[in-house]
């Protein structure tokens, strides 16, 4: 599995086999950031550090921006009442929300361990 399957698919960063999340794909709005402690197949310790999540803040915040800023667009450019935008811009945000959350995990951990799945 490469690595943009592998964040996309929430898999662990360094054998790509085991789940990051206790409940599977990326619209779960459920136990959103309910992740396992461990990968079941290589068993990394998924909590490098204290405070490690906080990172994925930063991951999260470029995806947040992409679907975001349409929208802000659309209100600098038409004519239309710049509610309605915003009224989108809210909904779109609840609705990929999980997604955003999740993907923003993914990412950080893949930046930061290293992928060694020829020795698993």
């Amino acid at each position: 599995m490469n690595l943009l399957a592998s964040i996309t698919h929430l898999k662990c960063p360094r054998c790509r086999k085991g789940n990051l999340f206790t409940k599977r794909g990326l619209f779960s709005y459920t136990q959103i950031l309910d992740m396992e402690k461990e990968c079941p197949h290589c068993k990394l310790n998924y909590e490098l550090e204290p405070g490690f999540w906080l990172g994925a803040l930063w991951a999260s915040y470029p995806l947040i921006l992409i679907l975001e800023v349409p929208f802000l667009i659309g209100v600098l450019m038409s004519d239309k009442s710049p509610l309605i935008f915003i009224g989108f811009m809210f909904l779109s945000m609840l609705l990929f929300l999980p997604m955003l959350l999740r993907l923003g995990r993914s990412i950080w951990i893949h930046v930061q361990v290293k992928y060694e799945g020829l020795s698993y």
